[in-house]
């Protein structure tokens, strides 16, 4: 493959050639190049902006200044989206992709003999709960192949049957890809193969192996899986909008984009929303989700803390002289910073600043009525019990914490609640991400302090820190150092709000969300489609032979025409939904107690 002509995705954001001066002047922060690559819309020229991903320290002033005009001047999405190469590719090259990963991936096959979309599994993966996730992308992908390329699937005028396509797809909250199983490969080449994910300096897999659609959270670094495309999530609030968008021949935008109101309670939350102004929010760093793990595959040592280690042995020994135990509690807890996945650190960086904010309540005189906010109020408002989202305050595993000063649990928030607070994270869980929170917290009238992590959703190529957000490490050991220039630069901190305010806002019109829908849906679709190289003889068992050769089974099958659910399960053995899914886990699970 390494020999033939390359293709690229598509690129439809245009930056004015004026915004290129102010640019520049962003000392060692950003590189811009001209391009003419001819975009969806017919323009062919623009200028593509690579930033230095990695640089998370805060710049200066005049920098943050000139690139907040450039943007203001260029508009709320003119981030251009990376380019991905994509080489035309076979069926065999599709093939080449499921030795790659460990699960959660499939084959998706077109078959002009049945009219049909054909989803294949292979027998040698494991079916597992996250496969319902692939199943949604399959049905959804059905349909819009369908009403997106019409003339692809339909015969010819001479009533020659379409030729046959076929793709690879994945799901998932992040990438299943294989880092090699026990007892067939050992730790050193677990190890060495994670490492290749996270170092983001090389190709992981094949630079030249046929494109995956990751509807789900992908690699942040393109050299990570270099044909590896980053699809909307799916959920309700992102491919599912794509799709009615699609569906309604762009007239219909999904009410999860638009403003939140009485006749649209799903909607996004914004300052005219709750009426409340920047210089009235509450100045905390705020965040309530659930207790989820965290890019489990990649971080095996990354943990939730043990109290009875972590804190309680402490307790009776180190500390044991320290007069005041939630003290003693938060001294000890900081000594396991490291090990703890990011949404315990934030649980740290909270007790830290309850106690903070005590002390310096106690130093003010009797007869004040001023009370001390603590700087960070990041919390959980859920936990997974038993597959199911539970209050942590009914778990006596969170009840221990919050006994000796760790606030682990907090009240639920709705988004009405968290707009009238000044800062907002949105920390990364399973996935490395979240999936609504980010969108969500862009509208929000407070700062956005983003969760910088190896992986990334679609949406983050339109996101420009110190544009949109402020940006804060994986292990978040930045973020009181942010916190105190946002509170120490109270202009430039709500302009980049503004920003993010305004990026948000125009997801929900017709001018910006055609812009998000060329970029990362019909782009990337119609590259694949092009690209794909069909068999030059295609025998009348060429399927089966497929299918038998390499072990794979096909497992539903839609039309792509009527309802996206429309479709038709071809095996009895696996679960279909998260529901059935997680009441056969849960089965099991009972069974084995």
């Amino acid at each position: 493959m390494k020999d033939r002509r390359r293709r690229r995705r598509s690129i439809v954001a245009v930056m004015p050639l004026a915004v290129l001066a102010a640019i520049c002047l962003t000392v060692g922060l950003f590189h811009l190049t001209r391009s003419s690559i001819d975009d969806a819309s017919g323009n062919n020229r623009h200028l593509s902006l690579h930033y230095q991903k990695d640089d998370l320290s805060i710049p200066k002033d005049k920098d943050i200044l000139n690139l907040l005009k450039a943007f203001d001047e260029a508009g709320p999405l003119s981030a251009p989206v990376p380019p991905i190469e994509i080489s035309p590719y076979t069926l065999d090259d599709v093939i080449s992709v499921l030795p790659t990963f460990e699960n959660v991936v499939g084959v998706v096959i077109y078959d002009p003999s049945s009219d049909k979309f054909i989803l294949h599994y292979p027998n040698n993966m494991k079916w597992i709960g996250g496969c319902h996730k692939l199943v949604n992308s399959f049905k959804t992908l059905a349909h819009s192949l369908r009403s997106m390329f019409p003339e692809r699937f339909t015969p010819d005028a001479a009533g020659n049957s379409p030729a046959e396509l076929a793709l690879a797809i994945s799901s998932g909250d992040y990438p299943q890809v294989k880092l090699g199983k026990i007892g067939q490969v050992n730790w050193r080449t677990i190890r060495r193969n994670r490492n290749c994910y996270l170092a983001k300096k090389k190709a992981c897999v094949p630079s030249d192996i046929a494109p995956v659609l990751q509807f789900g959270s992908a690699f942040r670094s393109p050299a990570s899986y270099p044909t590896m495309i980053a699809m909307p999530m799916p959920q309700n609030n992102h491919l599912a909008c794509f799709e009615t968008y699609a569906a309604s021949a762009h007239q219909v935008i999904c009410p999860m984009h638009l403003p939140r109101d009485h006749g649209n309670p799903r909607g996004l939350v914004f300052e005219e929303t709750v009426g409340v102004g920047w210089n009235d929010l509450i100045p905390s760093v705020v965040w309530r989700g659930t207790d989820f793990s965290y890019l489990r595959r990649f971080y095996s040592r990354l943990r939730q803390p043990d109290f009875g280690k972590d804190i309680g042995v402490k307790l009776n020994n180190k500390f044991s002289n320290e007069v005041d135990v939630n003290v003693a509690a938060t001294r000890a807890i900081r000594e396991v910073y490291g090990q703890l996945i990011p949404r315990w650190k934030s649980v740290v960086w909270t007790a830290e600043a309850e106690r903070e904010a005590e002390e310096k309540q106690k130093e003010l005189p009797e007869d004040s009525d001023e009370v001390v906010v603590p700087w960070a109020n990041m919390k959980f408002a859920s936990a997974m019990r038993a597959g199911l989202k539970t209050t942590p305050s009914e778990i006596p595993y969170y009840q221990e914490f919050e006994e000796h000063g760790i606030p682990a649990s907090g009240e639920v928030m709705s988004l009405e609640t968290l707009a009238r607070y000044k800062y907002h994270i949105d920390t990364g869980g399973g996935g490395g991400t979240t999936w609504s929170g980010t969108l969500e917290k862009l509208g929000l009238p407070g700062l956005l302090m983003h969760h910088e992590t190896p992986m990334k959703d679609y949406l983050h190529d339109k996101m420009v820190k110190w544009v949109h957000y402020v940006p804060i490490k994986e292990d978040l050991s930045d973020l009181k150092e942010k916190f105190d220039w946002a509170e120490s630069h109270p202009e430039l901190a709500k302009q980049i709000s503004d920003n993010a305010t305004r990026l948000a806002k125009s997801l929900g019109t017709h001018e910006g969300f055609s812009i998000m829908f060329n970029e990362f849906y019909d782009a990337p679709l119609r590259a694949v489609v092009e690209a794909y190289q069909p068999l030059t003889k295609r025998d009348p068992g060429w399927l089966d032979a497929m299918i038998n050769n390499n072990d794979l089974r096909p497992i539903m099958q839609c039309s792509g025409h009527g309802a996206i659910n429309a479709c038709e399960g071809l095996v009895n053995d696996v679960t279909f939904t998260w529901a059935a899914q997680h009441a056969k886990d849960f089965g099991r699970s009972e069974r084995t107690k």
